[in-house]
């Protein structure tokens, strides 16, 4: 039995959608409220699974009434019973379910009812699988998984948006500012309809995989508020934050943020909003590699330039970086491994660039190399 609470300031209105509901066996309508104070007072002593509330009330809106609810308890379902349109989107936007307009005919009323119904199979669900740890990879390919299965979107952009969510946890991201990075080249209308539509279907996914309520709407903007998941991404910030506090971090900590960073983050997925979350992660891998090659060059030669080889792929033409790489593989007395890198410069440089190394550089590393050869 799926137990309803009803609110609405007018009796009448209010009897007269109890009685509608009598025909619906499935529903037990447990108390009706015409207070929005009475209410507030109860709701801590009331448990029900779907409230059916009017828009406009008076000391505060539906709207509001809804907010505080969605809240507190991410299980109820919300559903709009009222004469006002305009207010639909909202509705939506905050978590409702449906939106019905009086005067409410059987039919409509019956395909509220089975969403209801849907909803509630849903939570019960959920409910046995509230130890389910969502996985979420960001480096390489972005997919979500959970108890080791993919997790399907129903659109791409679903997905975009949630991986979106995942770069910018806990921060409030205007409604706005969603539909330009997301829809950038549609109308705003059309725009903002795709941003709800997407946004219903990740809360969806989300909720079917055991993780209700994570994305809460207020005063137009948009919050993520991080639940308990796996992440490499958050995992790879932890430890390099951990890297960056200690002045002489250990080999064992610079190969485990390499392990988990890969190839980059988001290599497979054209998300353009993206670049320059992409670009500073690469600054801090290579810096990362650029520690490693200093810690390891005196004690251990083959990671030591697997480190340095792994930093030219990413910065191959950076002469002044360069000139410290060579100055430090002969201080190390690796005067073959220095040669062998400079001579692999100046060919990519003539192969890619059409160059020749400065004069600058060429002079350095003739000094170099004459006074340690």
């Amino acid at each position: 039995m799926i137990r309803a609470v009803l609110l609405d300031n007018e009796p009448l209105a209010l009897h007269y959608f109890q009685n509608k509901l009598q025909t619906f066996q499935q529903i037990q309508v447990i108390q009706t409220f015409t207070s929005i104070e009475t209410f507030l007072n109860e709701l801590p002593m009331i448990e029900f699974d779907v409230i059916f509330l009017e828009v406009k009330l008076q000391e505060l809106s539906g709207l509001e009434i809804a907010d505080i609810i969605k809240t507190e308890r991410s299980y109820v379902s919300v559903v709009f019973i009222t004469t006002y349109q305009e207010f639909a989107l909202q509705a939506y936007e905050i978590g409702g379910l449906d939106y019905l307009l009086k005067p409410i005919n059987h039919a409509r009323l019956a395909k509220t009812i089975t969403r209801i119904e849907h909803e509630f199979s849903i939570q019960q669900m959920l409910q046995q699988h509230a130890h389910t740890i969502l996985n979420v990879q960001c480096f390489d390919q972005f997919a979500v998984y959970s108890n080791k299965r993919l997790v399907a979107f129903k659109t791409e952009k679903t997905k975009e948006l949630f991986a979106y969510f995942i770069l910018h946890p806990n921060i409030p991201i205007h409604r706005d500012y969603l539909i330009e990075i997301l829809w950038p080249d549609l109308d705003y209308v059309r725009a903002k309809s795709n941003l709800h539509t997407a946004l219903s279907y990740l809360r969806k996914a989300l909720n079917t995989v055991g993780y209700n309520n994570c994305i809460v709407f207020s005063n137009k903007y948009y919050v993520f508020e991080k639940p308990n998941i796996v992440c490499d991404l958050y995992d790879f910030q932890k430890f390099y934050e951990e890297f960056l506090k200690l002045e002489s971090p250990p080999i064992s900590l610079i190969d485990q943020c390499l392990a988990i960073y890969k190839n980059g983050l988001f290599i497979y997925d054209d998300y353009e909003w993206a670049t320059t979350y992409k670009d500073k992660l690469t600054k801090s891998y290579i810096e990362l590699l650029e520690k490693g090659f200093q810690k390891t060059v005196l004690s251990d030669i083959e990671k030591a330039m697997d480190f340095l080889n792994r930093v030219l792929e990413y910065d191959p033409y950076n002469e002044q970086k360069l000139e410290h790489y060579l100055y430090t593989l002969i201080q190390a007395g690796l005067h073959k491994q220095a040669y062998s890198v400079f001579q692999t410069y100046r060919q990519k440089l003539k192969e890619d660039l059409a160059l020749t190394p400065s004069s600058t550089l060429l002079e350095i590393s003739k000094k170099l190399f004459a006074q340690h050869s």
